[in-house]
């Protein structure tokens, strides 16, 4: 019996070839985006999507809102000027989902 590796998987199919893709395309702007909070938020958002000139942004706790809310003004000022980021038009975020 012969197995299939993920990229042999990956390779014949479209929709995994687009997940792949939307995914190392998420990772590299987390590598850009969260260098650019402040050291104690850092840990505690994380990139979640980026479509359509929208960023979006997973918290780990409501604690992080108000810091961020008064940070986006000028968070979204510096990523507009980052390679790859230069249509981004505004910053969402929302409180990730409790893992009971």
């Amino acid at each position: 019996m012969h197995y299939k590796s993920i990229l042999e998987i990956i390779e014949k199919s479209q929709g995994l070839q687009k997940l792949q893709a939307h995914s190392l395309a998420l990772q590299k702007i987390a590598e850009t985006v969260i260098p650019c909070l402040p050291p104690e938020l850092q840990w505690h958002i994380k990139v979640a999507d980026y479509q359509h000139t929208i960023l979006y942004l997973e918290l780990k706790s409501a604690a992080f809102a108000t810091p961020l809310r008064f940070l986006l003004p000028s968070l979204l000022q510096t990523l507009c000027l980052k390679p790859g980021l230069h249509r981004l038009r505004e910053i969402k975020y929302y409180v990730q989902p409790r893992q009971d």
